[in-house]
């Protein structure tokens, strides 16, 4: 039996951009109280918008890493690099990390300030000038830039479905391909591509975001059986 604070009860419905409000006269029953739709709502850490633009998300990890940037600097000075490169994805990379499959196929201008974040934090790491390039001191510290760290957690997630390691939930979503008849396509280890019926949102759902990035990858991975294979 779930038991419901009724307090702290919302509702959300995700609708396109041109369909919020229609919604907004909904009411339900919880108990005593009764709950309206709410245009925001807070889930194991990470906001959710009726049009699931993220775009709040995406506002709240900024300022919390740019938080423990600034207090990270205060004492750059006294630390190590080794040290620092420890505080570093504890403090803010990790921030960046959390939730962030969610983040696939935002628009380039979200995924700019998370870069703009991450690009901060290696600066402070490294000590290097801003006007200094940062893909080098990026690779330096082998850190993924943002948008490649989502992919490769959401081809991670795949990896594991396919080798029946994941969450079920998962793993159902996750379909290998079986042709029909013996073609070349039958040992390049595919996915059943899902059909979806809108592209902004259907791109991002993961069964869509999996079985793309996934195709991406060389055929060589796609048959791998442990993420160890050199």
């Amino acid at each position: 039996m779930l038991k419901l604070n009724e307090e702290k009860t919302e509702i959300i419905i995700f609708n396109p951009k041109h369909e919020v409000g229609i919604n907004e006269e909904l009411r339900l029953q919880v108990g005593k109280n009764t709950v309206s739709v709410a245009s925001l709502v807070k889930n194991i850490g990470i906001y959710f918008d009726t049009s699931l633009t993220m775009e709040r998300q995406v506002n709240t990890i900024s300022k919390a890493c740019y938080y423990q940037i600034r207090n990270t600097g205060h004492i750059r000075r006294y630390i190590t690099l080794d040290t620092c490169k420890s505080l570093a994805p504890a403090l803010i990379t990790s921030r960046l990390d959390y939730g962030n499959a969610l983040l696939y196929g935002l628009p380039s201008t979200l995924m700019t300030r998370l870069q703009k974040v991450q690009n901060s934090s290696a600066r402070l790491v490294t000590r290097t000038h801003k006007r200094e390039h940062i893909t080098p001191v990026l690779n330096s510290l082998h850190w993924l830039p943002v948008i490649y760290r989502s992919q490769y957690k959401i081809v991670m997630y795949t990896f594991k479905a396919l080798q029946g390691t994941a969450r079920q939930y998962l793993e159902e979503l996750v379909v290998p391909y079986p042709p029909t008849r013996s073609i070349r396509s039958e040992s390049g280890a595919f996915l059943v591509v899902p059909t979806t019926r809108r592209m902004t949102y259907g791109n991002r759902y993961f069964r869509k975001a999996a079985v793309t990035l996934w195709s991406n990858l060389p055929v060589t991975i796609r048959k791998c059986k442990t993420i160890d294979t050199n």
